[in-house]
């Protein structure tokens, strides 16, 4: 929306970092959990008990100690997949100072529902600092302990007013999802023996991060960290664990519509016959839409690389320039650029799955500075990536490298696209 409403001009005390580095992703997180002194909000997707995921859990357990309050809350699935009988989990989810639950957890009771996640991933500490983005809380997207991972984006606010800001928007959205009544309360005994191992192993890595990252324990001038911007907004899915309008996506529509110059950064590109016809729209209108995604040869997702080649043609026809991203990893950004001005920025893909099934959260910021940062990390993107024309024309850029597919994942690619075709709503 290229007019900020009063409530959003309301916020323009805000400041923000933006962080595109896997690394600095790790480390921003932990200079937060430090910096609390009475809350902490732990909100994702999926957490591991890797090198990461771990040095998430030893920085919070250290936190509790010191007296801050510390609420996490995880998708049921992905979180009792990874963390209900992890040692380290369950000594800092029993831990003074620490409640833990499960976003609709699968029972018998609500398996009809289980294909509805949460997919929201941030990080508040206090009442004047977040982080909100795309990652993950493991390996594949914090740190640099792999050689292939996810290329991501999260944002850091800093808010020094405290009052009318997006974060009064997140803590209150996360107050309504924490309260759900669907949500599973961690409650697990441990065994003496498995709370000394998971005590050991969490000091022990707490002892290791104060070697190898002593940045972390730095207090943050947070407003020499940070930039001002001109406006801030939270843009939400609806909560429960259900059938969603699409709320966020018509927002995001909203946004799209007001500009002329779209750039829409996504993992895979999963739409349903009204995406489509809201898409066609904004190109058919005049506006020019380009659209950047992971090429089959080197997606991290499979479903989406197959849907992708079923549906390539059809996403050429509505008028949108698509670049397919060649440059050595996965692209897990979820970014939406209008104009000169606006950046939207979170966990929103544009897929079916996001739209109608999946809690979600993207900030919409008005900066020219950062949607000029945005737009050159874009434009570097373009050079390793095969560029397509609506009419099929292809150009490639100047560093881009073709990765070539193994015969695996061909034949992979040739069984699955008539079988995901009839459940492509819910990939």
């Amino acid at each position: 929306m290229k007019t900020m409403s009063k409530s959003e001009k309301e916020t323009c005390k805000e400041r923000i970092l933006c962080i595109d580095s896997n690394l600095d992703a790790l480390i921003w997180r932990l200079r937060v959990i430090e910096a609390a002194e009475k809350e902490l909000v732990f909100v994702t997707f999926d957490t591991e008990d890797d090198l990461s995921g771990r040095a998430l859990m030893a920085a919070f357990l250290n936190a509790s100690e010191r007296g801050v309050k510390i609420r996490m809350l995880i998708d049921g699935i992905s979180g009792r997949l990874h963390q209900k009988k992890n040692d380290c989990f369950m000594v800092l989810a029993n831990a003074e100072n620490v409640e833990a639950r499960f976003y609709n957890p699968l029972t018998m009771k609500n398996r009809k529902s289980a294909s509805y996640r949460m997919h929201d991933k941030y990080l508040i500490a206090d009442d004047y600092l977040y982080i909100l983005g795309g990652r993950n809380s493991n390996d594949l997207f914090l740190g640099n302990f792999r050689d292939k991972y996810n290329v991501d984006r999260d944002i850091l606010v800093y808010e020094p007013e405290k009052e009318d800001t997006s974060l009064c928007q997140l803590k209150e959205y996360f107050e309504r999802i924490w309260a759900l009544p669907t949500n599973g309360v961690f409650a697990r005994r441990m065994k003496e023996e498995v709370r000394k191992n998971g005590e050991e192993k969490l000091r022990k890595h707490y002892h290791l991060l104060q070697k190898e990252y002593p940045e972390v324990f730095w207090r943050p001038e947070w407003e020499k960290e940070t930039m001002a911007v001109e406006g801030m907004r939270l843009l939400s899915n609806p909560v429960e664990a259900s059938f969603k309008e699409p709320k966020l996506w018509e927002q995001l529509s909203e946004y799209m519509n007001q500009g002329q110059k779209i750039f829409i950064n996504t993992p895979y590109f999963i739409c349903d016959d009204r995406m489509y016809e809201e898409l066609s729209y904004l190109c058919a209108s005049g506006k020019r839409v380009q659209m950047m995604t992971n090429g089959v040869e080197n997606g991290a997702n499979l479903a989406g690389c197959v849907d992708y080649l079923n549906e390539r043609p059809k996403i050429l026809q509505m008028g949108m320039e698509v670049y397919e991203y060649h440059g050595g990893q996965s692209v897990h950004r979820k970014t939406v650029l209008v104009d000169q001005d606006i950046s939207i920025v979170g966990s929103f893909n544009f897929d079916m799955r996001s739209t109608y099934h999946d809690t979600e959260l993207m900030l919409v910021i008005k900066s020219k500075e950062l949607n000029r940062q945005l737009r050159e990390v874009v434009r570097k993107d373009m050079e390793v990536s095969n560029h397509i024309m609506p009419d099929g024309t292809e150009r490639q850029g100047k560093h881009y490298q073709k990765a070539s597919i193994s015969r695996r994942r061909k034949a992979t690619y040739h069984m699955l696209r008539p079988v995901l075709k009839p459940i492509r709503h819910l990939l």
